[in-house]
């Protein structure tokens, strides 16, 4: 229960008590009448007919004729002890177990049914009916009618507030909703108590029983009542849930179009309905509202064009003004459905500001819906802790600043501090799930449309200087771009731009086609050894954004694509300009230059890189298919083993070369030899093919004996190299005797194969380690001569 909840009961018990204890001690003091008990029992048994009020945790009964009979004949002590007595037997076969609810079930109707009875007697003037009779029942309509008036009003307001307590609404509200209508049923109660009373002396026992079928009639055309309400309570609610499954299906096209701010609009949803509360908005409409409202607050995105809602970068003024269009759109479109709720207002006018700067409409202060104002306070703070394109995420100290520093202009001061008092408490309710923007991966294959002619415009005399160079990044492209790898083509070009363009990094993002992420395989500049290999998803970042939308974008933070490496980079890159590589119909990745100034690039600057991108991005295709065509001729077919380009590749490769106090590579050659078939090809002639699986079987038993930086190549039909950086003959021989083992264990027969081998050192054995092979084959052919007969 609420703080106040608990409270209210106390205070409910601690009266209820004190009643109680008054009105036993007056029944203590009465003489014994057994009409009074037969009452009691009517009353008690007649509590049996309960009557759920429909939507609320509350039940009535129709008990009233009895108790108020009871009040009328002996007065109000005995009519209290029977309904705190009958509060306990409801709470007994309801089987509630609740403290609090056992307390107030006793102590409510004693309460009410004391003070009701205090005002029937204070305007009636006389002593209870059964000690004298009144004159008639005209005498006696007043007083009654008071007293059913007081005790429906005690009796349902205090019931209201109980409910309101749990509830969380206005307790006005569930008293007019539930509860009002019910006073026939007292006023009914009332009358029927009245009569008996009057003509109490004249009943038999068997004339009361007449009554009783009254009462079960009143109480089954009651309970009729209720299930009917009830049944059209329950249609409505299914109503609203569909209603609400309408407006959430908007709210996903709304996501669906503006990746960027995904799950946006459902955690406002969760901030505005939380602060609602908090600020205590308890019209169940308003708050149904604001829930809507916050669904739908950005459907006039829907009239914005994609690459404005996703733009990593400034806006500009035209774009600004087509951004603002949403709220007034969202509201027109809202407009044509018949809300149950006022949703309109919100939508259209949460972006007004308290000192109206705000707009469409430019309303300041109360004139501005509550709604409004809620949504503009959690939209900015949403906005602010979550990830946009044109920056990092801030931190909820930091939004929580800025929107302190806001009230009173932007926003309306209660609010402001409300939000700020229990962000923390709402924040912990509200789920935050991540963007994910694989959906949109597809728009990287779509159709490239056709590119207009580059026009550079210089200024001053660096025009000329500028064009030469593009001249030359052009005549590059088009020489090399099918004849050299991508890194080497890429330093290529990005050495050509950056002669024009100023610039602390460059980076060359490819598509890696397995994948659709953006790899950063050239990075050339300051913490360029940072950023290569970075790898980023499409959409993702200002380079990821770049590839989805096909979009140039400008000036906008170089943080935004280095998440977790920024903490790395030795200086915060600011600035960035970024543009996509096309060639023919998809994209095959961005050009991305970084500084470390705001504003670092210019209008010209963004000419030139588009030029060089559309230069670049057709060569840098050809040069993938270059290496991938490089490759391919590297590996044996086969056994799918690098093959002896390979290793000749590696020998001549900078970590050997030029090294006098580098690594001391070997070789060991492994040859298969078949015995019984014929004699090795070394030795004069041809032996007969031997299946891939055994030079496999070979290459993986040596891969157990050498070390993880040890190399396995396939380099002869019947061979197998192994390189060995910073080996020696033990080591060799070593590794030889234990693959030699291994394979005689490994083979299904011990005859069928057996393993020659033989090493070669640098530089005892070769003078440059790319003299290896031929000097261990060179031992090998030794060795077998020297073993000939």
């Amino acid at each position: 229960m609420t703080r106040f909840g608990r409270w209210y009961i106390g205070t409910i018990g601690l009266t209820g008590v004190a009643a109680l204890a008054f009105s036993v001690y007056s029944l203590s003091r009465m003489p014994f009448d057994y009409r009074v008990l037969v009452l009691a029992v009517l009353t008690w048994v007649s509590g049996s007919f309960a009557v759920r009020v429909p939507a609320v945790p509350a039940t009535i009964y129709v008990s009233e004729a009895f108790f108020f009979t009871l009040v009328l004949l002996f007065g109000g002590a005995p009519a209290a002890v029977c309904l705190a007595i009958d509060g306990l037997l409801i709470s007994i076969r309801r089987k509630n177990r609740e403290p609090h609810r056992i307390i107030f079930n006793i102590a409510e109707p004693t309460i009410s049914v004391l003070t009701a009875s205090s005002v029937f007697y204070l305007i009636y003037g006389g002593p209870p009916l059964s000690v004298r009779a009144a004159p008639g029942v005209g005498a006696a309509l007043l007083p009654v009618a008071a007293m059913a008036a007081v005790y429906f009003l005690l009796n349902s307001g205090l019931n209201a507030v109980a409910v309101a307590s749990e509830t969380g609404s206005s307790p006005y509200r569930v008293w007019r909703e539930h509860f009002m209508w019910l006073s026939l049923n007292y006023f009914g109660g009332a009358s029927v108590a009245l009569l008996l009373a009057v003509n109490w002396p004249n009943l038999s026992p068997g004339a009361l029983g007449v009554v009783v079928p009254l009462v079960v009639i009143l109480w089954f055309t009651f309970k009729t009542s209720m299930d009917r309400a009830q049944d059209a309570n329950q249609h409505l609610t299914e109503l609203n849930r569909l209603y609400l499954s309408t407006v959430e299906t908007l709210a996903m096209a709304i996501d669906a179009k503006d990746q960027i701010t995904h799950g946006h609009i459902r955690r406002v949803q969760g901030y505005a309905a939380g602060l609602a509360k908090a600020i205590g908005v308890s019209d169940t409409r308003e708050i149904r509202a604001i829930e809507a409202a916050a669904l739908l607050h950005d459907m006039g995105k829907l009239a914005v064009p994609e690459h404005i809602l996703n733009k990593p970068g400034k806006l500009t003024a035209s774009e600004y003004d087509q951004v603002k269009l949403h709220s007034s759109v969202g509201a027109q479109i809202l407009s044509a459905i018949d809300f149950p709720y006022p949703v309109v207002p919100i939508v259209r006018h949460h972006h007004e500001n308290w000192d109206g700067t705000g707009y469409p409409d430019g309303l300041r202060g109360v004139d501005i819906p509550l709604g409004a104002r809620i949504m503009a306070v959690v939209d900015c703070y949403d906005a602010l802790t979550s990830d946009r394109p044109y920056r990092p995420a801030l931190s909820d100290e930091e939004a929580l600043a800025i929107i302190e520093a806001r009230k009173g202009a932007m926003y309306d001061p209660i609010v402001a501090d409300a939000f700020v008092k229990v962000h923390s408490e709402i924040s912990a309710e509200v789920n935050v799930p991540g963007r994910d923007a694989s959906a949109f991966q597809g728009l990287l294959h779509a159709p490239v449309p056709p590119l207009p002619p580059a026009v550079i415009v210089s200024a001053g005399g660096a025009s000329a200087e500028v064009s030469a160079t593009l001249l030359a990044l052009s005549d590059l492209a088009a020489q090399i771009g099918g004849h050299t790898t991508v890194e080497d083509l890429a330093v290529a070009l990005g050495w050509r731009i950056r002669q024009t363009i100023p610039c602390d990094l460059l980076v060359f993002y490819l598509r890696d086609r397995v994948s659709d992420d953006l790899v950063a395989v050239h990075a050339s500049g300051t913490d360029g050894d940072v950023v290569k290999g970075l790898r980023l998803r499409t959409g993702e970042g200002l380079s990821g954004w770049v590839a989805l939308n096909r979009t140039t974008i400008m000036n906008s933070s170089g943080a935004l694509d280095l998440a977790d490496r920024r903490r790395l980079m030795s200086a915060a890159l600011d600035s960035a300009l970024a543009t996509p590589l096309l060639a023919r119909d998809h994209v095959v990745g961005v050009l991305t230059l970084y500084g470390t100034a705001r504003d670092a690039f210019t209008s010209e600057h963004q000419q030139v890189v588009e030029f060089a991108a559309r230069q670049s991005g057709p060569a840098l295709e050809r040069a993938l298919s270059f290496d991938q065509d490089r490759m391919a001729s590297l590996f044996d077919a086969e056994t799918g083993l690098p093959n002896e380009k390979y290793l000749d590749r590696v020998l001549a490769s900078a970590v050997y070369v030029g090294k006098a106090d580098g690594p001391k590579p070997g070789i060991l050659l492994l040859v298969d030899v078949q015995r019984g078939t014929g004699i090795d090809p070394d030795d004069g002639a041809a032996l007969a093919p031997r299946p891939a699986d055994v030079l496999l079987r070979l290459a993986a038993t040596a891969r157990m004996v050498v070390r993880v930086t040890d190399l396995v190549f396939r380099t002869g039909e019947h061979e197998v190299t192994i390189l060995m950086s910073d080996s020696s003959s033990e080591a060799m021989a070593t590794v030889a005797r234990r693959v030699t083992e291994a394979m005689y264990a490994a083979a299904a027969s011990g005859q069928g194969t057996s393993i020659e081998s033989a090493f070669a050192l640098f530089p005892e054995h070769a003078a440059e380690p790319a003299d290896l092979p031929r000097a261990v084959r060179a031992r090998r052919q030794v060795m077998l001569s020297s073993v000939s007969p």
